[in-house]
């Protein structure tokens, strides 16, 4: 059956909710709709006593009277959850099964759907539900090949509370079902039985599953909001996709069998590439962060420190389009090089037997899984390797090897401290002798090009591998912060206090653009300090500051800095230091954790100096060219690089444009590959599991407010007194914080990013990471209570195309849940 003959037997035989269910009543084999008995408004008019009998003859316990308008779910439309309907109507009293249906038909008059036509459906109410929900036959977004289930187990009520949510699972339609749980694989069956009878195979289905597994079907109707693709064809491309990554991920498991661990790949892990560069950035964004940082300055920083070197080790890979962070080569980089192999093993296995029963810690396993500095949490987190048949002997080695390790990288802060100043100051020097040494205006492409691979080259050298080693300390330096705000030797107050206390060049921002408004300092001189900043970092498609001037409204910022830290605080905190064995006599502690987090946001800026004007001198030399941006991101930064100096400019133009093109259609096609979270085994590329990730609470503070969701499109739009929601933002997005928001919610971002540090020295509540569930959740409310000190996150109100809210809303009046 085509798309229109489809359409055609919605419209005309099953063209309301009853109509549909009574037309799949007579057909299901492998699910079941409770018995129905309906009736059109005008039948009711002319004849509710005939009507009333039939039902009290018909049912003998209590009923649910449901609606069923015309044009409640169609082709057109969906109007889920638009209509009163009423449950737990005892079907023996005509009285309150009169009132109910009445109250039903004017729902619709109400909604000024008046037709004689819409219809009143009366049900049994099902009993022994243990789970309900929506079983979407595509994603509802794009049209992927995937079964997407939004379930709740029980009468628990969905609340965006402490990062819990409705649960999702994600299953690839030509997925074998052996693997799944028996309530999933009956599920599915039915589903697919639906989609054979109604030949299609985009569908909404609101089911519910007994205690003995029968699948329960309350509601069919049609996905309205997908995009027509064709999608055979899609479906096939993206089975073929499955198979690759599958055998991609075999070959790490080669790799691996040496150490005997699985691999693991997380997004939100260790350097964190969906915070960085999204979770589907373009080809270019992903091979510069790669040949930046996730090659080699990530692990020369941290050998450099004492820590276990991973020379031959790439951090990062990605399946589709989504980047993921090798946990084997992550978690053995950050274990003392001094520990003996067979304690590394051990830890190792440790690691990850942790991370793999508690996943949802992927974004926190510095913090919550590995050890890899001593604080004053470390003994009683050392303790649980007791249980994991660490003997005491191996807990006090690790121990000494912790302090070891922490008090050297703090005996030897200073000399790194001054050897990030002279790398800053190097690389500035260095960026004005190449402007110097050629005209800018006068180049051509492979003069511009080559003047970007030196920006890049400088970049790596003196900005990402000094700061993988600065990002480190000021990580540390947080962790033993946070660990004695977490065994109260500190108050939240003094820790607030302090972290609002921290200039970084942030506050030079704000400081310097107050000035800009007092006609204080020039434009020229302000943009000639930010001009280069730009949101997304390593996007070449996104715009600079001193090409889109968004920042230069109106001005709002207002930060109250600190005046005085409490000193009976700060000797509480020195006795503390030196009970846990921690040797600041030569650095004081306060200017250890203040210098190295400021030191670390001006090594960030700086680099990103020279990425920025690379991308510009990119962007300028595919124009010689003729290539734009969005074309130019299709291109890898070793193909860039290389190329130019290979090819003459015809064939260097036919090379890019082959290049561009099949990336271009590879990009198109991975859109459509759901990819999880966290990649435990190759079953993970079929079914799609999701974890609630807790966030990452900044301040102790409260915030009731409207929620603003931002992206690349939607700049201008007037933040004050909003709650931001970011997918992802790095230093090109401190923009945001001079509009007066009253909040900030990230899907991505760890306890150390750059965020969590802004809105810190901010004073700005805000809930760091919090992961792709409750972040798409939340993207569907319009109000929320971001409640910091209570690590709650309330949905107040929900926008009108929130999908699941409609659906929620119809299984509490069927009374599914609460």
């Amino acid at each position: 059956m085509t798309i229109n003959s489809s359409l055609k037997l919605m419209n005309n035989d099953i063209s309301t909710k009853s109509n549909m269910l009574k037309y799949l009543q007579k057909k299901l084999q492998c699910s079941k709709i409770e018995k129905i008995i309906d009736f059109t408004t005008l039948e009711w008019e002319k004849n509710h006593a005939r009507i009333l009998d039939d039902i009290t003859k018909n049912f003998d316990s209590k009923v649910i009277i449901r609606s069923s308008a015309i044009g409640e779910d169609s082709f057109e439309n969906s109007q889920a959850g638009n209509y009163t309907s009423i449950l737990n109507v005892n079907s023996q009293s005509k009285i309150k099964l009169k009132q109910a249906i009445n109250s039903v038909i004017e729902s619709y008059t109400k909604k000024n759907n008046i037709n004689d036509n819409n219809q009143i459906l009366i049900q049994n109410q099902s009993l022994d539900i243990i789970t309900s929900g929506v079983v979407f036959t595509r994603t509802v977004d794009i049209g992927a090949p995937y079964y997407v289930i939004n379930f709740e187990d029980g009468s628990s009520t969905i609340g965006v509370t402490q990062g819990s949510i409705n649960k999702t699972i994600k299953i690839f339609r030509k997925s074998s079902l052996l693997k799944l749980h028996k309530k999933w694989k009956s599920l599915l069956n039915s589903t697919n039985e639906i989609e054979l009878l109604l030949d299609l195979d985009s569908l909404d289905i609101e089911f519910g599953i007994t205690k003995s597994l029968d699948i329960i079907i309350f509601q069919v109707r049609p996905i309205t909001s997908m995009p027509k693709i064709k999608n055979t064809k899609i479906d096939n491309k993206i089975n073929s996709l499955i198979k690759s990554s599958t055998k991609k991920y075999r070959n790490f498991k080669k790799i691996n069998k040496s150490c005997n661990l699985k691999p693991i790949f997380s997004d939100m892990s260790d350097w964190n590439p969906s915070e960085i560069i999204g979770n589907n950035p373009n080809l270019l964004d992903y091979s510069l962060y790669d040949y930046l940082i996730m090659q080699k300055a990530w692990h020369k920083g941290r050998s450099k420190l004492g820590y276990q070197n991973m020379n031959n080790s790439n951090l990062m890979t990605k399946f589709g389009n989504k980047p993921y962070v090798n946990i084997e080569a992550s978690f053995n980089s950050l274990i003392p090089e001094n520990l003996t192999n067979s304690l590394k093993r051990k830890l190792m296995k440790y690691y990850f037997d942790k991370l793999s029963d508690q996943p949802q810690l992927h974004d926190k396993v510095e913090f919550e899984i590995l050890f890899t500095c001593y604080d004053a949490s470390t003994d009683s987190r050392l303790a649980e390797l007791l249980n994991y048949n660490f003997s005491k002997t191996e807990i006090k080695k690790i121990k000494k090897s912790l302090i070891n390790l922490t008090n050297d990288i703090i005996n030897n802060f200073p000399k790194i401290l001054d050897e990030c100043t002279k790398s800053i100051i190097t690389m500035k020097k260095n960026r004005k002798n190449i402007y110097a040494n050629s005209n800018m205006r006068k180049q051509n492409y492979f003069q511009k090009l080559e003047t970007a691979d030196l920006l890049l080259s400088d970049c790596k050298n003196f900005g990402t591998t000094p700061f993988s080693t600065l990002a480190r300390i000021a990580f540390i330096a947080a962790a033993i912060f946070k660990s004695f705000l977490s065994k109260q030797i500190i108050s939240i107050e003094f820790f607030e206090q302090f972290m609002n206390s921290i200039n970084t060049p942030l506050s030079e921002f704000q400081s310097d653009l107050s000035s800009y408004y007092e006609k204080k300092l020039s434009k020229k001189e302000f943009l000639n300090k930010y001009g280069h900043l730009r949101p997304g970092t390593y996007d070449i498609t996104e715009i600079r500051y001193n090409k889109k001037n968004i920042f230069l409204g109106d001005f709002y910022f207002n930060k109250s800095k600190s005046t005085k830290i409490k000193n009976l605080e700060i000797n509480k905190l020195n006795k503390s230091l030196e009970k846990f064995e921690l040797e600041f006599s030569t650095t004081n502690f306060l200017s250890f954790v203040k210098e190295s987090l400021i030191e670390r946001e001006n090594l960030k800026f700086e680099f990103t100096h020279n990425l920025s004007d690379a991308l510009e001198l990119i962007t300028e030399a595919g124009h010689d060219l003729g290539f734009t941006k969005d074309e130019l991101s299709n291109l890898d930064i070793k193909t860039i690089l290389i190329s130019y100096k290979k090819f003459k400019k015809n064939e260097l133009k036919k090379f890019w444009s082959k290049k561009i093109n099949l990336q271009k259609k590879k990009y198109l096609i991975n859109n459509f590959f759901v990819l999880p979270p966290l990649i435990f085994s190759e079953n993970d590329f079929n079914f799609i599991n999701y974890f609630i990730s807790k966030p990452n609470f900044v301040t102790s503070k409260s915030q009731t407010s409207e929620i603003i969701f931002l992206d690349d499109e939607n700049h201008d739009i007037d933040l004050s007194n909003k709650i931001i929601m970011l997918k992802n933002a790095d230093p090109g997005y401190d923009w945001i914080f001079t509009r007066n928001p009253s909040g900030l919610i990230t899907q991505y971002g760890g306890v150390a990013s750059h965020m969590a540090i802004r809105c810190a020295e901010l004073a700005l509540p805000a809930a760091i990471g919090c992961g792709e569930i409750l972040y798409e959740k939340l993207k569907s409310s319009s109000k929320v209570m971001l409640d910091c000190k209570n690590e709650e996150i309330i949905i107040l109100e929900n926008n009108n195309n929130d999908e699941m809210a409609k659906v929620r809303k119809t299984l509490k009046l069927l009374g599914y849940i609460k």
